[in-house]
């Protein structure tokens, strides 16, 4: 099935997203060259509001995870608003009663875009969640998770990296390798559905497949109370995509109140790197001079 799309050019990027409803995206190229994005049309679940399409593609959803409430089908919708260099996306009133909207922003000069991530509580009571950016890029990459921020530990005698595993990532698992400052997930391999989290003060993920480096990068809260064991960052991989996935503290969304979730997107051709001998210093050098 196929859904009426929304496309806008600027500068070296391309990217595509669903006309009304979602808030979804779709696409994004580089150069026009292929789709980063992964695209999953056989992944549905029936609901009790009806089938739930993941489509693939970026989406905001809201912790913590729950079914049926999670998957409330959102294919239908207000239609999205263009705005300069960029798009406004809005989802419906969900039975909770929250709304999302999704504002892009693509920068003219630079292959980087701005995404402002909303959740407007249009119910009667006050709601506990937080934002969540899932973004699902095409399978066959290397997925990178660092686990602190290349700063000396405050105090070496406490722990300074903390992972969490859920129920059915397979362990161990040749995917994924675990090192002192990151994890490398290897989703060339094929395996079982997996997905690890950590709470780190890094606050970006990363993602190499066919010489492009994906990033995305958000705040860390130091004081926040993350959801799934305090993560604010976390990857999801199976056959089909590899979610780069952030979070932002839990709270408590009153009624009419909003909260946001800001992140940005790099695009970076992986033959600008030079220093591939420690992928997470090299990488974490990469990201700190592309604030």
């Amino acid at each position: 099935m196929t859904y009426p799309t929304l496309t806008i050019t600027v500068g070296r990027l391309r990217l595509t997203a669903l006309a009304a409803g979602g808030p979804r995206i779709l696409g994004l190229q580089l150069d026009h060259g292929p789709n980063l994005l992964a695209e999953t049309p056989n992944a549905r679940w029936e609901t009790p509001w009806g089938e739930f399409a993941l489509i693939g593609g970026h989406r905001l959803w809201h912790a913590p995870e729950a079914f049926p409430r999670s998957y409330w089908p959102d294919l239908t919708g207000p239609t999205a608003e263009p705005i300069a260099n960029g798009l406004v996306l809005r989802s419906a009133t969900d039975p909770g009663g929250i709304a999302k909207t999704i504002t892009v922003t693509i920068e003219p000069d630079k292959p980087r875009v701005h995404l402002r991530h909303a959740l407007t509580n249009q119910g009667l009571w006050p709601v506990e969640l937080a934002p969540w950016a899932i973004t699902q890029l095409a399978p066959g990459g290397l997925a990178i998770l660092p686990l602190h921020d290349d700063c000396p530990p405050v105090n070496p005698l406490t722990p300074n990296r903390q992972i969490a595993f859920w129920p059915y990532t397979p362990l161990p698992d040749p995917r994924l390798h675990l090192t002192g400052d990151c994890i490398l997930i290897d989703t060339a391999q094929s395996g079982p559905p997996a997905k690890v989290g950590a709470r780190s003060p890094a606050g970006w993920l990363a993602y190499l497949r066919d010489d492009v480096l994906f990033v995305k990068r958000v705040a860390f809260i130091a004081g926040g109370c993350y959801p799934d064991h305090n993560c604010n960052l976390e990857i999801y991989y199976d056959q089909g995509c590899t979610e780069l996935e952030t979070l932002a503290p839990l709270g408590r969304l009153a009624p009419g109140d909003t909260v946001t979730h800001d992140e940005t997107w790099y695009l970076v051709p992986w033959s600008a790197v030079i220093d591939q001998r420690d992928l997470f210093k090299t990488l974490a050098k990469v990201v700190a001079e592309l604030v």
